[in-house]
């Protein structure tokens, strides 16, 4: 019982923290403001400007666009929030400390990852504000707790991905180099801004392993075609298996690295 208290205050302690030095620093909290905004525009235009709207029946293909920068809002804060989490306690000259400190490396990753819900809810709120009503998105949504339940599940397997990248983070120094490399590759491979249709069987076959896939899947189903929580359980369960497997690699992969950089003394190298 005191371990588990001891554990919820750091992620408290470390969620609170993270609020404040972003709300310090005014640049980072206007580039915010403007983001949904540029990536809605972008991509309602791309759709406007292949003129494909409405390819088949059931499919718009300017609110699967639109959705899917909602989806990628959600993938990319995670990413660099709670997957360079160690990185940026090394910037700040606090990762040696916070290594020393009587503290759960866990339970400071669940901190840094409820700051970014905090701003991920933000970006997709407005995001879904400016898709329905100044870019004509059009949700179909008869489930809105199947939408709710798919939604969690899928930052749940968002979440292990950033876990097992903190620890590859803390390893690799060239972190914001990783990250815009593995970005791409996660858009390709979820299927955001394309139907995963149009990748090739084996590598559609591979995508359904990862479960940011499976999650956005389910939201593109309920969302856009009305889909109920019953028909997408499938994909959901699948999420939920591959997303904790990656949470326990990941957990798995970040003790170990934090011993190998005790033991080779790079706990400091920058």
């Amino acid at each position: 019982m005191h371990e588990a208290k001891h554990w919820f205050l750091i992620t408290k302690a470390t969620f609170i923290k993270e609020l404040k030095i972003q709300k310090r620093y005014v640049g980072w909290m206007v580039a915010s403001l403007l983001q949904p905004v540029i990536w809605m525009v972008l991509f309602s235009l791309i759709g406007a400007g292949f003129g494909i709207g409405q390819t088949q029946a059931g499919f718009d293909f300017t609110s699967f666009l639109i959705l899917g920068v909602l989806l990628l809002m959600l993938l990319s804060q995670s990413l660099w929030g709670a997957g360079l989490a160690l990185r940026n306690e090394q910037y700040r000259g606090t990762l040696e400390s916070t290594f020393t400190a009587p503290a759960k490396m866990t339970a400071i990753l669940v901190g840094y990852a409820l700051a970014d819900l905090v701003f991920v809810g933000y970006l997709i709120l407005v995001g879904y504000l400016l898709g329905t009503f100044v870019f004509g998105m059009e949700l179909v949504v008869s489930d809105p707790v199947g939408l709710i339940i798919a939604f969690a599940i899928t930052i749940y397997g968002v979440w292990g991905f950033a876990f097992m990248f903190a620890a590859v983070t803390l390893m690799i120094k060239q972190a914001n180099a990783v990250v815009n490399l593995v970005q791409p590759i996660l858009y390709i491979l979820t299927g955001v801004f394309f139907p995963l249709s149009a990748l090739p069987p084996e590598i559609q076959q591979f995508s359904l392993l990862l479960p940011l896939t499976r999650g956005f899947l389910s939201i593109q189903e309920i969302t856009l075609k009305g889909a109920t929580l019953a028909s997408v359980t499938p994909l959901l369960a699948g999420a939920v298996i591959s997303g904790t497997v990656l949470a326990l690699i990941g957990i798995a992969a970040l003790r170990a690295t934090m011993e190998w950089t005790r033991h080779k003394g790079l706990l400091g190298a920058f």
